[in-house]
């Protein structure tokens, strides 16, 4: 790299740790400009004093920022000096780059050489500092915020008196109108004080609101009336309170619904206003969460055992105490007995907030356990709800301590003896000196591995031999117990130990891995038919019952047996092969099968037949059906139509809108209000999607409506009462054609508008 390169280098860096910084500090004089800009607007500022308030804060925060990294004082000296700081292969050098040859001694020349080799070698890897990455988080969250308070502003103010007196909303909830002839509104939330909310005021008319909040109406009229009351949810007529010039109602609320106004003018006229909502917000139960927990346990016995319970409670508006009840089951069979705890947490000690994280060790000593008791608990948490709290319970968790010193047996109906309480135990020995094996195969040496895999295979086959015994595999070598050479009263030939003791399948063919040969195979079995493999005549041979046959199980429990041998095939493979992790998953499979059989040989069905009454014999062969009855029988019903109301108005008005003229007649306006009762119905659980039906249906009823928005209001009001009735239910029929899921979900929505 030359001196020319190296300046340029450097005055690269210069321009581009400007570029950096200053773009650090335009995003933090965005970010402060649009907070500036829309607090003020929100509290009624005129905006073009915002625009100023936000431009003259996001320039000052600039220029400050600027002034702060010396950003218009910067050159390739302060560069040079922050990587002599922070480069020590430049060794304090590198203002050297940015003079010239004329001026330096020899000593110098030497150096700046020097110093020019290591920053070709150092400016790939230069990174100057900078917070480029927080600027556009501060940036990012302060669009968010304002748009938030943008979206929150209180635009309610900004509505005249003049458009408040104009006359009601046509759609429930969406503004704060009030309803003709009503002169001003001001309604008073005051929620429940366990939730510490604050008291509201509003003009809007829908409300939202916590769950048994007090609400308070304050409505005055632009002349006398008679008899004001609210109707809630169509049903409870409450009249209005005067109070000075007002007239004032208090009503405590638990139900989402809605609400109407009615009054009388003095000219003797009943007038409503349209619907409005209340939706309440549902004080929800604690939530509780047990972590880093199982929900079944088993513990070994230990001279100390304990669990720690770590529980995360959750509450909307604050959780007031939460415990642990613990049942201590001790016994077994009809000497069972069982103790109930009430425990507290440790930390905290005392249950407060909107969120915690509970902790609490469990000593089981301390419970009273023993081996082979049974520990069930769960956890109970209450919010601050007034008057009765709401109550969150968690799943029972269940912790067991095993008992190592019973045995489990297994006594078949039949079966006078106890056949396998030592067997199932053994597969799981097998599993536990694996697991050990692998956690020592680092500290001993490969020959005691694989001198101890071997001798785990070697007990896989005998576990596996003496299953086989279950099965009526008498024939395999080394099952069952041994008979002493010395009471046998025959000679014999010198015993071979390598077949006595040695592993049999190792040397016979018995996975028929490898194909016989045609010609050993005819050779073995020449024998002639009626003779066994050693010539002997079959009438003077004692056979033994076939080894599929000669079985103490049921053909199930045999088939599941049968399986675990083979797969303890597979086991006892990989130990031979001094691969114990591989024979793992087939030996936790096997312990599967035998711990179900173990299950299964428990089971006694009683079996019996039928036995049918005897016949008389007189009545034999008669052909007499006198007292033979005709099972079957018969009758009707009538299914009730729901909602019939409904029903007749959806025809009165397709007849209606079918003819020429849309002229609402008094039998249409009868129809239409039965209906409109059917539809306050659904409206109480769902007020959103009806409230506005309901006052098209009042408008109609009482002649509001110019007769050209008649035939409109209508096609509002078909269209909600048929999303009003609930689908019918689909009858069996066939296929006539078939349809794609996308071509169905398009008829779906085809039907819904």
């Amino acid at each position: 790299m030359s001196d020319i390169q190296a300046r340029y280098h450097l005055h690269q860096l210069t321009r581009k740790y400007k570029a950096i910084r200053m773009s650090e500090a335009f995003l933090l004089a965005l970010a402060l400009a649009s907070v500036s800009f829309v607090i003020p607007y929100s509290f009624q500022v005129p905006v073009a004093g915002s625009i100023i308030l936000a431009l003259t804060g996001g320039i000052l925060l600039f220029l400050y920022r600027c002034q702060q990294l010396h950003l218009f004082q910067l050159d390739e000296h302060n560069i040079t000096r922050y990587l002599n700081q922070h480069f020590s292969t430049l060794q304090n050098s590198s203002d050297l780059l940015l003079k010239d040859d004329d001026g330096l001694s020899t000593l110098q020349r030497l150096q700046k050489i020097k110093t020019t080799t290591a920053f070709e070698a150092l400016y790939p890897a230069i990174r100057l500092p900078h917070r480029l990455q927080h600027a556009i988080g501060i940036f990012i969250i302060s669009i968010a915020a304002s748009v938030a308070l943008m979206s929150f502003a209180p635009f309610v103010s900004h509505i005249s008196e003049r458009s408040i007196q104009a006359g009601p909303s046509s759609t429930a909830g969406a503004t704060p109108y009030a309803p003709a002839q009503v002169k001003g509104t001001q309604i008073t939330i005051t929620p429940p004080p366990y939730t510490k909310l604050k008291t509201q005021t509003t003009r809007a008319w829908s409300l939202t609101f916590a769950e048994g909040s007090t609400i308070e109406w304050q409505i005055e009229f632009t002349a006398d009336v008679k008899n004001p009351a609210l109707i809630f949810s169509g049903k409870q007529n409450i009249p209005l309170k005067s109070e000075q010039g007002s007239y004032t109602l208090k009503r405590t609320i638990s139900e989402t619904g809605f609400y109407q106004l009615a009054w009388t003018t003095a000219q003797g006229e009943t007038k409503h206003s349209d619907f409005y909502k209340l939706e309440v917000i549902k004080d929800i139960a604690p939530v509780v969460t047990i972590n880093k927990l199982n929900q079944f346990t088993e513990l070994e016995f230990t001279s100390r055992p304990t669990v720690d319970v770590y529980a995360t409670l959750a509450d909307d508006y604050g959780l007031d105490n939460a415990h642990i009840i613990a049942t201590v089951s001790k016994g077994s069979g009809e000497s069972v007995k069982f103790r109930e705890d009430k425990l507290f947490f440790e930390n905290p000690s005392t249950i407060s907030g909107k969120h915690i994280d509970a902790t609490r060790r469990l000593d089981l000593l301390k419970l009273g356990m023993e081996p082979g008791d049974e520990l069930y608990f769960y956890v109970v948490a209450f919010d601050t709800k007034r008057p009765l709290s709401n109550r969150t319970r968690t799943e029972t968790y269940f912790i067991s301590l095993r008992d190592t010193t019973q045995q489990e047996t297994v006594v078949d109906d039949g079966l006078g003896v106890d056949l396998m309480p030592d067997y199932f135990r053994s597969q799981r020995q097998i599993i536990i000196d694996s697991e050990k094996l692998l956690k020592e195969k680092k500290q001993i040496s490969k020959e005691t591995f694989q001198s101890k895999s071997n001798e785990l295979g070697y007990d896989q086959k005998v576990l596996r031999l003496r299953y086989g015994e279950f099965l009526g595999e008498e024939f395999e070598s080394g099952i069952g117990p041994q008979e002493n050479p010395a009471e046998e009263d025959h000679d014999h030939e010198e015993e071979d130990i390598a077949k006595k003791y040695g592993h049999v399948h190792d040397t016979e063919n018995e996975h028929n891995l490898v194909q016989e040969k045609k010609g050993d195979h005819e050779h073995q079995h020449a024998a002639k038919e009626g003779e066994d493999k050693n010539g002997i005549p079959a009438g003077f041979v004692h056979e033994h019952d076939s080894e599929e046959e000669a079985t103490f199980f049921t053909q199930s429990i045999r088939a599941k047996l049968k399986a675990a041998l083979t797969i303890m095939w597979d086991a006892e493979l990989h130990l031979r092969l001094y691969e114990p992790e591989k024979s793992l998953p087939f030996q936790y499979k096997a312990l599967k099968l035998l711990k179900e059989i173990s299950q299964d040989s428990r089971i006694y069905v009683h079996r019996t037949g039928f036995d049918p009454p005897p016949i008389k014999e007189e009545k034999r062969m008669t052909g007499d059906l006198s007292e033979v009855k005709n099972a079957t029988a018969k009758g009707s019903s009538t299914a009730k139509e729901n909602y019939p109301a409904i029903r007749s108005a959806l025809q009165a008005i397709a007849w209606t809108m079918a003819s020429d003229h849309t002229a609402i007649d008094k039998a249409l306006q009868k129809k239409l209000s039965l209906a409109g009762q059917e539809l306050g119905l659904l409206a109480i659980a769902q007020p959103g999607l009806y409230l506005k039906s309901l006052s098209r249906i009042r408008a109609l009823t009482e002649n509001e409506l110019k007769p050209e928005e008649q035939r409109a209001a209508l096609e509002e009001i078909q269209i909600s009462l048929w999303r009003a009735l609930p689908l019918a239910p689909a009858s069996p029929s066939s296929a006539t054609q078939t349809l794609h899921a996308l071509d169905r979900d398009f008829i779906k929505n085809l039907e819904r508008q």
